[in-house]
């Protein structure tokens, strides 16, 4: 039971973050409202300078997410999976030497 507050508490603690997240990018939108020119080399736009510092910032911790994802994430779940697999070999061999005893 102590174990679904915590979830709950977690869950409202995310929940609080992320609409804090959003009120400050809101707000950074807000303030930051001049135009400002970004060229990309191939075309050209137009756009809100707290537009582009809210997408920076965004796209920063996306790519961030990413290269989390694929340098931590999935090399351990690789490594759980190879460790679980040799735990049912040992499984299996226990079983097969309590079986002959």
């Amino acid at each position: 039971m102590n174990l679904s507050y915590m979830l709950i508490f977690k869950r409202l603690f995310l929940f609080i973050v992320a609409l804090a997240i959003v009120a400050f990018s809101i707000a950074m939108s807000g303030l930051n409202n001049q135009e400002v020119l970004l060229d990309l080399y191939l075309f050209k736009l137009e756009l809100s300078l707290g537009f582009i510092v809210v997408a920076t910032v965004f796209l920063g911790l996306l790519i961030g997410l990413l290269i989390a994802l694929f340098s931590f994430y999935m090399p351990l779940k690789a490594q759980i999976r190879k460790l679980n697999r040799s735990n049912v070999q040992l499984l299996q061999q226990k079983r097969l030497e309590n079986r002959n005893d």
